[in-house]
């Protein structure tokens, strides 16, 4: 904004606070706010404009020690396997890529 001289109050919904993407996306659709930051499935979901300002990665950390634990081992299986129609479904919402799905990236 300040790059581009506007004000911010010049903007529908500046001063406005939201805590869901679909809630950004819904603040939008209603013209409670003029535009926001969230994800692209959350825009399509409602139809609406988005343009794509950054990358960013989302990681599942899972302490060592509950790794192997009955409870998450159905998740991981899920995560791990290409061929469960899973990482699919996550990119058919469009926004996310899926290539390192199930990879164990380091330990904590």
């Amino acid at each position: 904004l300040k790059k581009r001289a506007i004000n911010a109050r010049q903007i529908q919904g500046y001063e406005r606070t939201e805590y869901t993407h679909l809630s950004v996306a819904a603040a939008v659709k209603s013209g409670a706010a003029d535009t926001g930051l969230g994800i692209l499935a959350a825009a399509r979901a409602l139809d609406l404009d988005f343009v794509p300002l950054f990358d960013e990665r989302y990681d599942l950390v899972i302490p060592v020690a509950y790794y192997e634990s009955d409870l998450l081992r159905p998740l991981l299986a899920l995560i791990g396997d290409r061929s469960s129609g899973f990482a699919a479904a996550v990119e058919a919402l469009g926004g996310y890529g899926t290539e390192q799905m199930g990879r164990v990236l380091g330990e904590v």
